[in-house]
Parts: C-alpha cells; sequence; structure tokens
C-alpha cells in the first residue's frame, strides 16, 4: 500500500503528519519515504546522516542496480521507525524523487506499507508522479480560509491525477468550520482533525523524546488517521470528532 501525504501551500504539518502516520500504522510501523522535491528533514530532526537514502536509491534505480527492497537504504529514528530519508538540498531531493516517482509502483513494492512524505504539491512537482500509484493521498490543511480557498483552487488536478476517492483530508488546529461543512464544500471527505499538541509535535519534530508520546492528543489523533486510511479513508472511532 503506498500512502501519500502532502499540502498544497503554506507548512501546515505534512511531515509531522506523514511521521506520525508511518509510526502508528496498524499492526506494525509503516516505510517512511521523504519525496520532499524542496528537501527532507527527517536527518536533520533526528540527527541522522543524509546517505544512505533517497538519493542513493534513486542513483541506483537510475542505473539499474536497484533489484531489492529498501533494506540497504534505510535508517531508524528513534520511535521505531525506519525512513528513507531524503537530503537536505533542494536540487538534489528533486532530481531523486523524480526519478522514483517515475517509478512509482517500485516504491510502493518498498514495503507492505509505503507512505511517501511528498511535501507540498506544487504545479509540476516531481512528486506528482506518486498519485498516480498512491492508494490515498492525504492532504494536510489549516482549517482558515485562505488554506481552504487554496486547496479548493488545486483539488481538481489532485483529483484528477489520484485514483478516484483516494483522497481526504486533515485538518490541522481549531478551525470556525465544522469536518461536514468543510467537506460540503470541497467535495473531498475529512479523514481526521489533528489538534495542537505541542508535546506530541515536539516528539515527530525530533525536540522531545518519550515513550508516553503515544499518548498525546496529536498522536490518537494520527493513529486515528491511519487506521481511517487502512481501511480505505472510511471513519474510525473519533476520527472526524477529535479533542479541539
Amino acid at each position: 500500500m503506498l500512502v501519500v501525504v502532502a499540502s498544497v501551500s503554506g507548512a501546515p504539518g505534512a511531515s509531522t503528519a506523514a511521521l506520525g502516520i508511518a509510526a502508528l500504522w496498524p499492526d506494525r510501523p509503516a516505510l517512511l519515504v521523504e519525496a520532499d522535491p524542496g528537501g527532507g528533514v527527517v536527518a536533520a530532526r533526528f540527527g541522522l546522516a543524509q546517505e544512505p537514502g533517497l538519493a542513493s536509491l534513486a542513483a541506483a534505480a537510475r542505473h539499474g542496480g536497484h533489484t531489492g527492497g529498501a533494506a540497504p537504504y534505510v535508517q531508524q529514528v528513534p520511535l521505531g521507525l525506519h525512513v528513507l530519508v531524503g537530503p537536505g538540498a533542494a536540487e538534489t531531493a528533486a532530481g531523486a524523487v523524480s526519478v522514483l516517482a517515475g517509478q512509482a509502483e517500485a516504491v510502493a513494492r518498498l514495503a507492505p506499507v509505503v507512505v511517501a512524505d511528498a511535501g507540498r504539491l506544487y504545479a509540476n512537482s516531481p512528486a506528482w508522479g506518486l498519485l498516480r500509484s498512491a492508494d490515498a493521498v492525504v492532504l494536510v490543511t489549516s482549517g482558515s480560509t485562505e488554506y481552504l480557498d487554496h486547496l479548493d483552487t488545486r483539488l481538481p488536478a489532485l483529483r484528477a491525477a489520484a485514483r478516484p476517492g483516494g483522497v481526504g483530508m486533515a485538518v490541522c488546529g481549531r478551525s470556525a468550520y465544522t469536518p461536514a461543512e468543510i467537506s460540503g464544500r470541497l467535495g473531498v471527505p475529512v479523514w481526521a482533525q489533528l489538534p495542537a499538541d505541542r508535546w506530541g509535535a515536539g516528539v515527530l519534530a525530533g525536540r522531545i523524546t518519550g515513550r508516553a508520546w503515544t499518548r498525546t492528543r496529536l498522536a490518537q489523533a494520527l493513529r486515528a488517521l491511519a487506521v481511517s486510511v487502512a481501511a480505505g479513508g472510511q471513519p474510525v472511532g473519533a476520527v472526524l470528532e477529535v479533542v479541539r
């Protein structure tokens, strides 16, 4: 299964959401692939080297040398999660993402479940190629009118690129609108509301450590979102009514 997590404007927390979804995937963590053409953040957040990672996998794929799984290219973060880290330099990252997005089905086969952080899906982003093979696309957005208006203008292209019924939203923070209102206006389901949670976000940003992070409000919301996506985007439990 390939799950693409992305935003369309600003920095509403797509990378944090992707990390949480992968770490809290049902039964066992998913493989996180940093497929952000703007550059990866996981290496910097958790003090990892930038290699092995996305660039070395792309180089092997470019020269026909990659025939196995992800094992030679992954690293592990303290969350118990295996990550294919993206290079910090945008030029290098964009080139690597372009190569791998052209082989999106192979990316989906890197692990039983792959969560790809595609960053901001701007026009002509190299990551667009991943959408065609994605089982689900999670669009992370703020609940403010500004962000929702921007998302509204981009949704036709996103729906055209993704599989039918495979696009949903994760709304971050407080909003003047209910999930039903947002979904009714944009024509895309709200799969989760992600609360502002300093502790939970701090762990996913590498600033705080502690096993109890899975009990934070953000972790609970991300776990429910992961369950929902795994179930084909069907609302599960408190996905639509997370503590505000």
